[in-house]
């Protein structure tokens, strides 16, 4: 908004800081000024007013906030306090039939106005802000709304048919021609005041032509009303038409200025246009009562890092208009924007000056937070499938109907967004392994390694339940079920998880549930957390689940240093029955051998030509080893001779030369 330099020099009897300085200050306070340009013998400050500062937006509020900043007393503006007089015109009579739109509407009937042209100097200080002159009534209603803030509009009281003006909501498709001979259709729901012909002034934005201030008017009604500030904002917007009144009452405007504009207004009309007080009508249904906020001048110094004295406190608040009488602070009526006692801190802040307030560290105990053992375990998880050689997945939480197996226990979404995501998925599997697909289209003959950690959902009889799962998906060229079965031993494992047992599926035959057990030998009584599948012969998936890994997972590890002694590497093949699981023969090998057996790997599988049908080739890299002393070769093959006799204590077991 623009603002005349000299103009706010009249608020003050001592000198202001000159235009620069003075732009400088209301940055450091206030507001930002965005261009100062001269003018004849004048300077225009662009002032950028924020929007919730609708008291400045006139020439009284920027000077009192240059008043709290340079602590130069305001000066009071000369009013003429309204004395009615008895006329001859019959009494104007106003009623509001939209009054929740209406906070206040105040009104003076003068009698023998002279309408001619205004004193050059006003000419001048309206010109120099952008609005032309009209004649003295027109100009004194435009001089106070840029000087106080409150929109005022002039009628002609003889072109009001009926003596009634009623304030009510427009209806759709009526008309009016405004003062600048724009003609505007209206909406339904504008504020609009009638007298009994028609509409005759959109309110709070333009006036009508019909009973504009002319040569010829002898008698005025000086308008000085309050409208709710968001029907006038969505009035203008609507119909694309905006005025600077509009802008002050979308801003906000003091219910308690309407009657100072009046006197103001009556003052200058007095000495350039002269005439009489009639009737004065002032509507105030509801009367806005001034907020009072509990404030204690100690909390300043912990939010702003500084000490200021009540006493400055006290002064700062003042100068602004807040009254203070202890802890309570009661606010002036025109800054609606404050409510809290924060509110008042940074008044006392700004005005203090920010730039004022010495640069300090914080002081406060750095206090480590509580780790959150889910992320902690789901980033070990994460590290040790990448170091595998996975890449993470992160699928929706959607699937489709053709992704479902069963309707049991799944959910279904109300409302989804397309076909295929009619439900929430109740494993993470089914996207996995569609990942899988869709990658070995583009990445043929290439293995494929993918994990991913999420929500899986049920529907019980509690309702809705939701579980964290693992799952990983790999397409491999050789043995996908093992090449899993090895990673999901290497996952738990590197978690610290040992009793793990694999409970064949009987239902499948390379299906097994994961099952962590104290009794290996026979995994009963045990706890099943995840199931281990082949899905093809060349792609193989898991699940298991998070908070049950989380449960027997070990935080501490025990290192142990490797022998210092060479270890002995032999290899063995058996010809066993296709029913006989891998598990078996490593129970047999690994008790046979007992301590010195330090690892042993699968390394072959084989069923085929050559093999008799009904049977399968393995093979095993046995490493013997000791962490005291060397091994000799006679010791490592007793051990193995030891080995091939008890596997050949089963008598459908062969092994191989």
């Amino acid at each position: 908004m623009l603002f005349s330099y000299n103009w706010l020099q009249e608020f003050f009897k001592t000198k202001l800081p000159g235009p620069e300085k003075l732009a400088e200050l209301l940055a450091f306070h206030v507001f930002e000024c965005e261009g100062i340009a001269k003018h004849e013998n004048d300077y225009i400050l662009d002032v950028s007013i924020l929007p919730q500062r609708g008291d400045c937006l006139s020439h009284e509020g920027i000077a009192r906030e240059i008043s709290a900043i340079t602590k130069q007393p305001l000066e009071e503006l000369p009013l003429s306090p309204i004395k009615i007089q008895k006329g001859i015109l019959k009494p104007l009579k106003v009623s509001i039939a939209a009054s929740r739109f209406v906070q206040r509407y105040s009104a003076l009937v003068v009698e023998g106005v002279t309408i001619g042209p205004s004193p050059q100097w006003l000419k001048e200080r309206l010109i120099e802000l952008g609005v032309n002159s009209i004649n003295n009534v027109v100009d004194i209603t435009n001089f106070v709304m840029l000087e106080l803030g409150q929109p005022l509009h002039a009628f002609d009281y003889q072109k009001i048919h009926g003596e009634v003006m009623t304030i009510r909501e427009s209806k759709a498709g009526q008309a009016i021609e405004l003062l600048d001979d724009n003609e505007i259709s209206l909406q339904k729901g504008a504020l609009v005041i009638e007298d009994f012909k028609g509409v005759i002034d959109l309110a709070g934005i333009k006036g009508g032509k019909a009973t504009g201030i002319t040569k010829s008017t002898k008698h005025i009604v000086l308008q000085a009303a309050v409208f709710d500030r968001q029907k006038i904002y969505q009035t203008k917007k609507a119909l694309g038409y905006g005025t600077q009144a509009a802008d002050m009452y979308a801003h906000g405007v003091d219910p308690y200025l309407t009657i100072k504009a009046l006197e103001r207004a009556f003052y200058l009309l007095l000495k350039f246009g002269g005439g009489k007080p009639v009737q004065l009508i002032d509507i105030y249904p509801a009367k806005k009562a001034q907020k009072s906020i509990t404030f204690s001048s100690g909390v300043i110094e912990k939010l702003l890092g500084i000490k200021i004295t009540d006493k400055e406190i006290k002064a700062i608040l003042e100068s602004l208009g807040f009254l203070m009488s202890g802890t309570k602070v009661k606010v002036p009526t025109w800054r609606q924007d404050v409510s809290l006692p924060e509110d008042l801190i940074e008044e006392v802040g700004r005005i203090y000056g920010y730039h004022n307030i010495e640069p300090a560290f914080p002081q406060a105990l750095i206090v480590p937070p509580e780790t959150n053992m889910g992320f902690f375990w789901q980033e070990q998880i994460r590290d040790i499938f990448r170091e595998a050689g996975f890449t993470e997945a992160y699928n929706y939480s959607f699937v489709s109907k053709d992704s479902v197996l069963s309707a049991d226990g799944v959910v279904e979404l109300e409302n989804p967004i397309s076909e295929d995501f009619e439900y929430l998925r109740p494993n993470l599997l089914c996207n996995l392994l569609k990942n899988i697909e869709l990658n070995q289209k583009t990445f043929s003959g290439k293995d494929i390694r993918i994990f991913e950690i999420g929500k899986v959902f049920e529907k019980t009889s509690k309702g809705i339940e939701e579980y964290t799962k693992i799952g990983g998906a790999l397409s491999s060229s050789g043995g996908a079920f093992y090449e899993m079965k090895g990673v999901t031993d290497l996952f738990l494992s590197r978690l610290g998880i040992k009793n793990v047992w694999y409970n064949e599926n009987k239902q499948a035959e390379k299906s097994a549930s994961v099952i962590i057990s104290q009794d290996l030998p026979t995994g009963k009584a045990g706890k099943e957390i995840g199931i281990l599948q082949e899905i093809s012969p060349h792609v193989a998936a898991f699940e298991i689940d998070f908070d049950a890994v989380v449960e027997h997972a070990l935080e501490e590890r025990e290192y142990q240093p490797p022998s210092k002694f060479p270890a002995a590497l032999r290899d063995i093949a058996l010809l066993v029955p296709r029913a006989v699981k891998v598990k078996n023969l490593l129970n047999v090998i690994k008790k046979a051998g007992g301590e010195l057996v330090a690892d042993i790997d699968l390394f072959d599988t084989y069923e085929g030509k050559g093999v008799p049908e009904g049977k399968r080739s393995f093979a095993f890299h046995i490493v013997y080893q000791s962490k005291e002393r060397t091994l000799k070769n006679e010791e490592v093959d007793l051990l193995q001779k030891n080995i091939v006799k008890g596997l050949e204590e089963n008598e459908e077991w062969k092994v191989r030369d």
